[in-house]
């Protein structure tokens, strides 16, 4: 079902009533009525979903930051490339410098490097925005515990070896 915009607007107006009550700590039973709504959990699951909603809208706009963020990153990239691609000459006053010994003009690694070290600062900013540097959440048990759950599964597999070997009149009789 569509909701027009004045609908929308009477709904965005009754929901920061109610965001403002609740921000004030106002139990639901004091203002529902106030508010519209049919009781006081109606109140509280439209809160709820107005927090949803909130974190969804939040959400979605750092995505597209990201998104642009990444978009102009590449370009970055791309020119950084072109210039590793492009030969470079050592320029002296004005003029290309030539290898002493082949009459060649000297090439200068010294761009070559600069965009080399651009791309590594674009690369670790790519991945920051992508959350491969994200730290891995790791399970750490201590010995203690390890030795406890040991202790534990012996227990259980000692318990069912014995009730493998009771008497098959015995199994499941009250102890």
């Amino acid at each position: 079902m569509a909701v027009n915009r004045g609908e929308r607007a009477a709904m965005a107006v009754r929901r920061a009533k109610l965001v403002e009550y609740r921000r004030r700590k106002v139990p639901y039973s004091q203002f529902y009525k106030e508010l519209g709504y049919a009781n006081a959990n109606a109140a509280s699951r439209d809160f709820h979903r107005a927090l949803e909603e909130s974190i969804a809208e939040q959400h979605a706009s750092v995505e597209v930051y990201r998104e642009e963020q990444l978009i102009e990153l590449d370009f970055l990239a791309e020119e950084a490339h072109k210039i590793l691609r492009t030969r470079h000459y050592v320029i002296n006053s004005g003029r290309i410098v030539e290898h002493p010994d082949t009459g060649e003009p000297l090439e200068d690694d010294g761009p070559v490097l600069a965009a080399i070290d651009r791309l590594v600062k674009i690369l670790d900013r790519i991945a920051k925005l992508r959350g491969l540097d994200a730290p891995q959440r790791l399970e750490v048990m201590t010995i203690d515990a390890i030795e406890a759950a040991i202790a534990d599964l012996n227990e259980q597999l000692a318990a069912s070896d014995a009730q493998a070997e009771a008497p098959a009149g015995t199994q499941g009789a009250p102890g």
